[in-house]
């Protein structure tokens, strides 16, 4: 496992367990209709910002074929005598 995906495999961790425990103690402080209130904007904002930061979807393909790139030569190394 390499270290990015560790380490955002620990963060999430983490980040759900901070979730949960919002959550629960939220609900014994401002109540249950305020945390479902809090749950649906950030749920909200997850969505919004989810869309907002997918890819652009490739276009249709035209009839056109791709250019093929040029070939790259290369230069012999000549032996000294």
């Amino acid at each position: 496992m390499s270290r990015t995906r560790l380490r955002n495999t620990v963060l999430g961790i983490g980040a759900t367990a901070a979730a949960i425990a919002f959550g629960y103690f939220g609900v014994q402080y401002i109540g249950r209709n305020n945390m479902f209130t809090i749950a649906a904007a950030v749920g909200g904002a997850g969505v919004i910002s989810y869309v907002l930061q997918k890819p652009n979807q490739p276009q249709s393909p035209s009839n056109q074929p791709e250019p093929q790139p040029a070939p790259i030569k290369t230069q012999r190394r000549r032996n000294k005598l």
